[in-house]
């Protein structure tokens, strides 16, 4: 059972963490007696703390809670037992700083219980999680030129779904810093949530054009006050007004960056494809054989290949070649992308960290991964080396989507650059080469032809020997970079 704490998306942050973020804050604001700073969700008190210790005083500091069991965290604070979202403050403060609650749409009753409200306040910013409207809210309750420093899941980053919200963001605000935290920073409260800590400011008429940014890739431990030089980055806040989606990509190279400018040729314009069958109830309607050969009424299910699983595997599950009979009868059994059925083509995984593509053999049918199709065949062999290639998986996993689920929609987001004829050949007969020798032994090493791969990809997007190392050092260890 979880705590009522952990039912409500609260997480205690840690100290070190609620230091350098108490800091920042600090360091964006100026020197007045006169400050109001709140901490919309208070909880165990440790931000209203910290900004004691570090020589504020109680009068300056304004705290709500929605927890009637939340102890004031000093006597002489503003304390109230307030739902922030529902205040209504606007322009009241000069900071806002806490770690506002975790919970999404589907987790949290809060949704339902207030849908009309919400719809009303934040509709147009995207209604998916607590964390993004305690951000609005908090925005519209800062003065102009006023701070905020939060510390929220990373997901708002690359997820589609917060497009409007990093929209909001761009507009309104100037973002001064989004540093990545620490991987396992909540786990010590049982908390696998990847986090980071974003600095802005509300943006005046005075405001400056073009925010320099100060992007701080993922730390490897609480070290805030001196990251590597190279998890570094400075880029002008216009950066991610045109990235696709208004993607936020924290501390990638420039010359990676620079191909996901719009307008660009995304490599959906000539890989189509998309989603096939969902049926709904995979037990009832999949079967594996994994000691014996499929009957000859069983046709080849690829559903969701996994990083060992890249370029070619034989088919874990098979679905009866009577499938559409099944449509009518699975009341929750979905077909899309028909014309694409028994076409060979290219199968992704989509669930995981890593990200991988395999050749989806003549005759097969796929599930509800991305399943792409070149516009013509003689490409096929291009299109799966391109997509096993590391700069392909760094732009999938580091730009284009940091969660854990890749659709066909963000792979066809890539930019896609056309090679030259003698870079296509290298690219197909290698890929080609590894297909059947994967067809032979499944536990071929592809090593040498990987990296032949790669290369050619670098080549063919003009990536430079740093970004190349950087690229190769995300690769090796997604889980702790990503």
């Amino acid at each position: 059972m979880f705590s009522p704490q952990r039912m409500m998306g609260q997480y205690t942050t840690p100290k070190e963490t609620v230091q350098y973020m108490t800091r920042k804050l600090l360091s964006e604001l100026p020197e007045k007696s006169d400050l109001k700073i709140l901490d919309p969700a208070t909880g165990d008190g440790i931000f209203i703390h910290t900004l004691l210790e570090e020589g504020l005083t109680a009068e300056n500091l304004y705290a709500f809670d929605i927890d009637q069991k939340t102890a004031s965290p000093h006597p002489d604070v503003h304390f109230y037992y307030e739902d922030f979202l529902k205040v209504d403050q606007q322009g009241q403060y000069d900071a806002i700083i806490g770690n506002p609650p975790y919970k999404s749409k589907r987790q949290s009753p809060y949704f339902s219980e207030n849908r009309e409200r919400i719809e009303r306040e934040f509709g147009k910013i995207g209604i998916h999680n607590l964390y993004s409207l305690f951000i609005h809210k908090g925005i519209q309750c800062l003065k102009p030129g006023g701070v905020m420093t939060m510390i929220v899941q990373d997901s708002f980053l690359t997820n589609i779904y917060y497009k409007n919200f990093r929209e909001f963001l761009l507009k309104e605000t100037e973002i001064k810093e989004i540093v990545l935290a620490p991987r396992r920073l909540f786990h010590i409260g049982k908390a696998d949530v990847r986090t980071a800590i974003i600095t802005l400011k509300k943006r005046d008429m005075e405001a400056a054009a073009f925010t320099q940014m100060r992007l701080v890739d993922r730390l490897n431990e609480q070290n805030y006050n001196h990251p590597p030089e190279d998890n570094i980055q400075y880029l002008s806040q216009q950066t991610f007004e045109q990235m696709p989606a208004h993607n936020f990509a924290i501390n990638v190279p420039e010359d990676i960056l620079r191909h996901f400018k719009v307008p660009y040729q995304p490599l959906g314009s000539v890989l189509k494809g998309g989603t096939g069958i969902s049926t709904g109830d995979d037990r009832s309607f999949l079967r594996e054989f994994k000691n014996e050969h499929a009957p000859s009424d069983w046709i080849p299910f690829y559903k969701n290949g996994g990083r060992k699983d890249a370029w070619y595997y034989e088919p874990k599950y098979y679905i009866h070649k009577n499938w559409p009979e099944y449509v009518n009868k699975g009341e929750n059994f979905t077909v899309r992308n028909r014309s694409y059925f028994y076409q060979r083509g290219i199968t992704c995984s989509s669930m995981g960290v890593d990200f991988s593509a395999a050749l989806l053999p003549e005759g097969s049918l796929f599930g509800v991964n991305a399943n792409l199709f070149p516009e013509h065949e003689e490409d096929l062999y291009y299109f799966l080396g391109l997509l096993n290639s590391k700069l392909i998986k760094y732009m999938v996993r580091k730009v284009l989507n940091r969660t854990n689920m890749i659709t066909s929609g963000y792979i066809k987001k890539i930019p896609y650059i056309e090679p030259d004829p003698l870079q296509k050949l290298v690219m197909i007969e290698t890929a080609r080469n590894i297909v059947d020798k994967k067809k032979e032994d499944p536990s071929f090493q592809t090593g040498e032809w990987q990296s032949l791969v790669d290369q050619t990809v670098y080549e063919i997007y003009g990536i430079s020997s740093f970004s190349r190392s950087k690229v190769h050092d995300f690769c090796h260890d997604i889980m702790e970079k990503i």
